[in-house]
């Protein structure tokens, strides 16, 4: 029998809407809301989740949200022990539109056997330096949608407007190293994705599964803002934003060595405290146990 539990942290938009729901349903599993005023409180619930038998727990949030909660579970090395469900309830949910995964659907994670399927989803961890040549890595983060740079941390912490941010941006020597291959570019920004969407529902390809454990790294070239933004627009629409301009890795480990700060970030967290000169990029081999409707 599953031993069901709610993770609740949604975006303040859907918040009466999470409140609602846990108001009106009766015989609801077990559930808690993420206290914003407490920085680790996901890690306490996630420590209480792990000592009292979880078997399943369902978070309701956005990409940052159940990245930390995954970090969490990889960290506390019961990832493949806990069944995961998601009920997107975030400000971009990204990894939920590609998986097609709706909030109207977080009873059917309560059931014994759910209508739908246990997706394993790829893992990958992101590592910086702040020297390029340093022994060991200054830190690290696991992601399970995408990560990258590019994007200032002054930026960030404005909370900048999409155009605000690409105005942020800065030309970037940068150099990418991956098995016997190796190319140096100005770019404006690096993103390493297992998934397609990132920033709201952007793509460089749309058809990407998160299930089929390749990673790809997508260098988009510093040229002119008016072009980046035109095509940034028509991905407002829909659009790809891969073109003959974009460069595509796929290897299951790369670095970036740059000349300039980077500031990496992984599905949509914070980026770093301290500026980075290299960036690692790998794929893991644990992975992530989801429920999702087909």
């Amino acid at each position: 029998m599953a031993n069901v539990f709610h993770l609740m942290n949604p975006s303040l938009r859907n918040l009466p809407r999470v409140k609602l729901v846990t108001k009106v349903t009766r015989g609801m599993a077990p559930w808690a809301l993420v206290a914003r005023q407490h920085p680790h409180h996901t890690e306490t619930l996630l420590d209480w989740a792990v000592k009292t038998g979880v078997t399943r727990l369902v978070v309701w949030g956005g990409d940052g949200t159940f990245h930390r909660v995954v970090r969490g579970l990889h960290e506390r090395g019961v990832l493949d022990k806990i069944e995961l469900g998601l009920v997107p309830m975030g400000t971009c949910n990204d990894l939920a539109r590609r998986l097609g995964l709706s909030w109207e659907c977080w009873g059917r994670w309560e059931t014994q056997s759910p209508q739908g399927r246990l997706a394993a989803l790829s893992l990958g961890r992101m590592s910086w330096r702040a020297q390029a040549d340093a022994p060991q890595p200054d830190g690290s983060d696991v992601f399970i949608n995408n990560a990258g740079f590019g994007r200032p941390r002054t930026s960030y912490k404005r909370k900048d407007s999409p155009w605000r941010v690409l105005r942020s941006f800065k030309s970037l020597g940068v150099t990418v190293r991956w098995g016997d291959g190796h190319l140096t570019a100005r770019a404006y920004f690096g993103l390493a994705a297992l998934g397609p969407y990132f920033s709201g529902g952007l793509h460089f390809e749309k058809d990407l599964s998160p299930e089929d454990g390749v990673l790809r790294f997508y260098l988009v070239p510093a040229r002119s803002k008016i072009r980046l933004a035109l095509r940034l627009a028509r991905g407002r629409l829909g659009a790809p934003l891969f073109d003959e301009k974009v460069t595509k890795i796929s290897a299951p480990r790369l670095s970036v060595e740059s000349e300039s700060p980077l500031w990496p970030q992984a599905d949509g967290e914070p980026p770093a405290a301290k500026a980075a000169r290299r960036v690692d990029f790998e794929l893991l081999t644990p992975r992530a146990k989801l429920w999702v409707t087909h």
